[in-house]
């Protein structure tokens, strides 16, 4: 049950309503309703997963990008702007995507520093983001692709095989990329379709992933789920060209720890998408 009076109290406006939307990956999420506003409550058991979420949001917001308002926070709650999407043409969606996705990836840090200044999430799951200075083929096995694929593993989803297949990659994945053109870049980090708002005003980014990467590694899931078309692709390579060994070697590379992920939330049947990620990359 939703406490009307303690967010009335929050609001210093009476709660009329309060509505079940949907159970999110740490807990239910509601709408709540006073006379003239709407309100999104995300909800969990006692941790510092919503506190997390909200330094994300305020830290995406310092660079002019547009974030629910946080209004109220605590172990167990995130009370936030509820975002009103509107009927936005499909082609000015994509334009919308590539133009804030094109400004966060430009965001970059003096010390060409990997990782993050905390410690994120990712759906249910922490994502460790112990900075790593030049070396992102280091970050990306030892931070992302490691921990993930050892979760799925002793979870008994991941075979062997497999796993020391992954165990292989990373072990010289410094060969595989060229390090020296990728810079680091901020990244929403889960961008799916879910994750991205519109509405007239522009595109609207909730339930980041953050931290510096290489910023393909945010296109790769994009093109994983064919969350845009070819507008989204023009416009944000018109800003930020592909590199060269995108298709052959970072697609499947970056694509593995999604894969990784969706496999330890939602099983097996994301099994055959790691496999050929791992196919791709010859491993």
């Amino acid at each position: 049950m939703i406490d009307k009076a303690y967010f009335s109290d929050i609001l210093n406006e009476e709660v009329r309503q309060s509505a079940f939307l949907t159970q999110g990956q740490i807990g239910p999420i509601y709408r709540l309703e006073t006379r003239t506003e709407r309100y999104l409550l995300k909800t969990s058991e006692p941790s510092g997963r919503l506190e997390t979420e909200a330094k994300m949001l305020e830290d995406i917001k310092k660079y002019g990008i547009v974030v629910p308002q946080v209004y109220d926070l605590s172990k167990t709650h995130l009370l936030m702007e509820y975002i009103e999407e509107e009927a936005v043409n499909t082609l000015r969606q994509e334009e919308m995507a590539a133009q804030v996705l094109a400004k966060l990836h430009r965001v970059g840090n003096d010390a060409h520093m990997y990782g993050y200044w905390y410690d994120t999430t990712i759906g249910p799951f922490d994502q460790s983001n112990e900075q790593t200075q030049y070396h992102w083929a280091l970050f990306w096995a030892q931070m992302r692709l490691m921990p993930m694929a050892q979760r799925c593993y002793e979870s008994g989803i991941l075979p062997k095989w497999e796993m020391g297949r992954i165990e292989t990659l990373c072990s010289k994945l410094y060969t595989r990329i060229d390090m020296r053109k990728i810079v680091p870049s901020l990244i929403h980090g889960d961008l799916w379709s879910g994750n991205i708002l519109f509405n007239m005003n522009g595109a609207v980014l909730i339930d980041p992933a953050l931290y510096f990467a290489d910023r393909e590694v945010e296109l790769a899931f994009i093109a994983m789920f064919n969350t845009f078309g070819a507008c989204f692709w023009n416009a944000y390579t018109q800003i930020h060209p592909l590199s060269e060994d995108f298709y052959e070697t970072k697609e499947p590379l970056y694509q593995l720890y999604y894969y990784l992920v969706h496999m330890a939330i939602y099983g097996e049947g994301y099994l055959a998408g790691t496999k050929k990620c791992l196919e791709r990359l010859k491993v």
